[in-house]
């Protein structure tokens, strides 16, 4: 039947157009019965977008055309002697939806009860063959592929449903994703799914006519599940059969934005929000000395118990926060332009994916690079909100010591311990190391790394002195593990240890820097979001000595005040400084040139950490009064007390 492409698409076209007519026919008839059976979605002004009473449960149509065209293909073309099973198989766990998303677009149901109810179709799922058996090339064990199984149908199915916030935004997101898959089927000869694919995506076309804003009815549940169901077996199907070592990655891609948009608002949910940060720099500078210290142990903590439900209430919050409502907000509530916007992101995501099922099976770290590549870039435009949020939570709990001790203890070991054996291997250069001889080198190595200083080091109170002696030991652990071969008489590969060196050091100093500069670049991204009215104090500081650093990482420390000042560098009382960095500040110029520094760098506030005498401090007050500038002065006494 499928001999060649052409016939495959004669056929696809066919059914496509058949699918279409189909659909649309059924959405239109909806069009007049839903409002009878009641099943109308009214506004709810704190979450929905629409003004007036729309049908909803237009899902209904759609999927009863791709399940008539669709049994049709199987039963009327003769594939293989499997397809009525297949398609029973296929149906089976759109049984148990169906019924759900009707009930739901009619009655409303819990939340929690659509969840564990989706977790059975997914199980019925799996027991009838849709299974994950394999990730990056990787076969998966019985045990691991059922809950990832399991995760992905569920996922995938309450991804649709979240994205479904916009007239015509489901639909069109779903007929995108399941033409990329279309063509990774084709080109992997795999024709039948490609025909079937081609069905989904009619279906959606047809429903996506009535749906395009302003929509006339809604897909309801029903129709975001039937759609997140279908891509989920889908891209499960892709994996099993497709020869890519990426297979996984390709309907992550092709699904990006609905896996995206449930991927933040998970991760939003789960950081909540934060406290304000306890280690202020206004607290350090109006601190009175003979008070004492109040500690947050005083302050009464909740169980674990209570915070474990308090994060599953999360969880199923809704907010105004995904994707499209930021775009919305954006482009003032056009729809329109917030619709095409996210096509042309799915569009370019779904080009990375097909891209990806040309990628041979020996180019892993080629594949993983892209998916994460990809992912990460679009992430670093969308995920605003979640990053500066998950920026506040992580140094709400940095200036903490149980924090120190989890990172030098737990996280920093096991980071560690995968960067020598990754540098290894990569310096290497696919030559067989022997697993004997990477043992010996990494025991070598951790075993100096656990018996000096770096595990007893609190990396979030680091100083420059302890990230040069963790080099130095690094460096040490590496000559060591050189002097092991000639010990045990092994050759080795050329090189194996220098190549190795530098690439260790550098996964490890970059792991123990990350989350600083992580910070420090989302405190810029920021400022530069804020509103003009809303930018933060341009801030010099006058002298270069170390008070200029103190009052820098005392900033910081203190993520509120870090957001409404802006350090723009330091003003030198020695010419010699000029055109320099120091304290990672750069030196904007001499004192002398005070006026012009100012007018160019449009400084609003002077910070003065040095001692000048009563006359250039005199200058410097007149000099601010004159040119409306805040001038306040930075420094530490230490006071003796009393007895």
């Amino acid at each position: 039947m499928f001999s060649s492409v052409l016939q495959t698409l004669r056929v696809a076209i066919a059914l496509g157009l058949l699918s279409v007519l189909l659909s649309m026919s059924l959405t239109r008839l909806l069009l007049w019965l839903l409002p009878k059976w009641g099943m109308l979605d009214k506004p709810d002004f704190s979450r929905h977008i629409h003004t007036h009473a729309v049908p909803r449960g237009g899902g209904i149509g759609m999927l009863f055309a791709f399940v008539i065209v669709s049994a049709l293909f199987f039963g009327l073309i003769d594939t293989d002697d499997d397809a009525p099973i297949t398609m029973l198989k296929l149906l089976l766990p759109l049984g148990i939806l169906m019924p759900l998303g009707v009930l739901d677009d009619r009655f409303g149901v819990r939340a929690r009860t659509k969840f564990l109810f989706q977790i059975l179709a997914a199980a019925v799922a799996w027991y009838v063959g849709f299974r994950m058996e394999r990730c990056f090339s990787l076969s998966l064990p019985v045990w691991l592929g059922f809950p990832f199984t399991i995760i992905w149908i569920v996922g995938f199915i309450n991804a649709f449903n979240m994205i479904d916030g916009v007239d015509g935004l489901a639909a069109g997101i779903g007929f995108i994703s399941a033409l990329c898959m279309v063509i990774v089927a084709m080109v992997n000869e795999q024709y039948p799914l490609a025909v079937l694919f081609v069905i989904f995506a009619s279906s959606l076309l047809g429903f996506l006519y009535f749906n395009w804003h302003p929509a006339r009815l809604f897909m309801g549940d029903t129709g975001s599940m039937f759609i997140g169901y279908v891509l989920a077996v889908a891209g499960l199907c892709l994996n099993a059969q497709t020869t890519s070592v990426a297979s996984i990655g390709i309907p992550l891609l092709a699904c990006g934005i609905p896996v995206l948009d449930i991927s933040l608002a998970i991760w939003r949910r789960i950081i909540g929000s934060p406290s304000p940060s306890a280690f202020s720099l206004d607290s350090v500078l109006s601190a009175d000395p003979s008070q004492p210290h109040s500690d947050s142990n005083d302050v009464p903590k909740e169980s674990f118990f209570m915070r474990l439900a308090h994060l599953v209430a999360r969880l199923g919050t809704a907010d105004q926060s995904h994707i499209h409502h930021r775009l919305l907000r954006h482009f003032q509530n056009n729809q329109r332009k917030t619709i095409l916007n996210i096509y042309a992101m799915a569009i370019c995501l779904g080009i990375v994916g097909i891209g990806c099922s040309f990628l041979p099976n020996r180019n892993l770290l080629l594949a993983m690079a892209i998916i994460i590549g990809t992912f990460s870039f679009i992430l670093n435009r969308l995920a605003f909100i979640e990053l500066w949020n998950s920026t506040e939570m992580l140094y709400h709990n940095f200036q903490s010591a149980r924090t120190g001790l989890i990172i030098s203890y737990a996280i920093n070991p096991l980071w560690d311990l995968a960067s020598i054996v990754a540098a290894y291997l990569i310096a290497a250069h696919s030559l067989p190391i022997g697993t004997a001889c990477l043992l010996r080198y990494v025991a070598i190595l951790m075993l100096l790394l656990c018996f000096s200083r770096p595990y007893r080091v609190l990396w979030n109170f680091a100083a420059s002195d302890d990230y040069f002696r963790l080099a130095c030991t690094l460096i040490l652990g590496f000559l060591l593990a050189r002097c092991s071969d000639f010990l045990f008489g092994f050759s080795g590969i050329d090189r194996l240890h220098s190549n190795a060196t530098g690439i260790a050091i550098a996964l490890i100093l970059l792991e123990r820097l990350f989350i600083h500069f992580f910070r420090n670049a989302q405190i810029q991204r920021h400022i530069m979001a804020l509103e003009e009215g809303e930018k933060p104090e341009r801030v010099a500081i006058c002298g270069v000595n170390p008070m200029a650093r103190l009052y820098r990482n005392l900033l910081a420390a203190d993520i509120e005040r870090a957001a409404r000042e802006q350090i723009v560098g330091l003003i030198a009382d020695d010419r010699r400084f000029i055109h320099s960095y120091c304290f990672g500040m750069k030196v904007l110029g001499h004192i002398s040139n005070l006026q012009a520094i100012v007018r160019e760098k449009h400084i609003s506030k002077l910070v003065l950490v040095s001692s000048p005498s009563e006359s250039a401090l005199a200058d410097l007050r007149s000099f601010c009064q004159e040119n409306n500038l805040r001038l306040t002065v930075f420094g530490v006494k230490e006071t003796t007390m009393d007895e």
